[in-house]
């Protein structure tokens, strides 16, 4: 006799798009990874009833498959209680204790996990990933936004209100520093992810400094992507654009691991895939910045085992709060 497969509907809404799908409990995809673009209204508000219909199709889909359907899953790029479900502040989609969890479980009758996607993305890293077996590990995402979330002596570590791990909105430069979706100005995370590297692209841009991206933006708008492509043609301008974006970041998570003492970063985002070798020259940075002997030869600096761990921690994390699974029984 064979078990009934056990999967869940996992879904990672980030800050302008969504990817969807369905993973069981041996983290196979029983489908393949969709993608749909985050409707926003005329305020730039992203539109969570939008949401929830372009999310209609998919759950129909998970309905009709073999097996027992658990819940869903859900990752968001922002402050998301995860025992309610309230995105209590999402920066890149406008919202601000909005009941987005319950919105979604209202609307299909089935159980809905929901949580910052970060701390999702954790989970997976734990539980299947490259820091299965590791009891103090960080993972860090670089992408739209940065920041990551803690595991610590062999558990997540929430915090008081949920929310540990925002060290992108650690203050770096609050007097000439930009402003932050945060709502404050100059965090770490306006200087880093990707947003932040396309404006010091187009600044370079419009002074006429960089020929590569003169020549790569033909519309006139720079993107985080030309900015790579012009590094790896040696662009001097943009290679200190990127050298810069590693230096902070390496000084921002030495920081880390000098108050916490961690065995391992663990590395994923868009931009951490901006060139072949982006995560290993954080690595080489960071263990510049690094206080102790100790440290510098015992820590891990390493990239996601998962094309999107978020994604796959949205369906661990369902498993892992019905006991279908355990952080023991791995």
């Amino acid at each position: 006799m064979t078990s009934t497969r056990r999967f869940v509907l996992a879904i990672d809404i980030g800050g302008t798009k969504m990817d969807v799908a369905c993973i069981d409990t041996e983290h196979q995809f029983l489908t393949e990874v969709r993608r749909e673009l985050v409707p926003f209204d005329e305020h730039n508000i992203a539109d969570p009833k939008g949401l929830i219909e372009k999310l209609a199709p998919y759950v129909e889909e998970a309905r009709s498959l073999e097996g027992s359907l658990e819940g869903i899953g859900l990752s968001v790029c922002g402050n998301i209680h995860p025992v309610s479900g309230e995105a209590v502040l999402v920066a890149n989609l406008h919202w601000r204790n909005l009941p987005f969890g319950s919105m979604v479980a209202d609307a299909f009758h089935l159980p809905v996990f929901a949580g910052t996607d970060v701390r999702m993305a954790a989970i997976a890293e734990a539980l299947w990933g490259n820091a299965r077996n590791v009891n103090n590990f960080l993972w860090v995402t670089i992408g739209t936004g940065y920041g990551g979330y803690l595991f610590l002596d062999g558990k997540l570590f929430d915090g008081t209100h949920k929310f540990a791990g925002n060290f992108g909105h650690i203050t770096w430069d609050e007097i000439n520093g930009y402003p932050c979706g945060c709502g404050r100005k100059g965090c770490v995370e306006t200087f880093v992810a990707g947003p932040g590297i396309a404006r010091a692209g187009q600044a370079s841009y419009d002074a006429g400094k960089s020929p590569a991206l003169v020549r790569l933006a033909k519309n006139g708008e720079v993107t985080t992507r030309q900015v790579f492509q012009a590094e790896a043609e040696g662009d001097p301008a943009a290679q200190e654009i990127i050298n810069q974006a590693i230096r902070l970041i390496a000084i921002n998570l030495s920081g880390v691991v000098n108050l916490l003492d961690l065995d391992m970063i663990v590395i994923g985002g868009s931009v951490s895939h901006g060139s072949p070798d982006f995560i290993d020259r954080i690595d080489r940075r960071i263990h510049n910045y690094l206080m102790t002997e100790e440290a510098r030869r015992d820590l891990k600096v390493v990239g996601e085992a998962f094309c999107n761990s978020a994604l796959v921690g949205a369906a661990a994390d369902v498993l892992l709060r019905k006991n279908i699974l355990s952080l023991g029984r791995r």
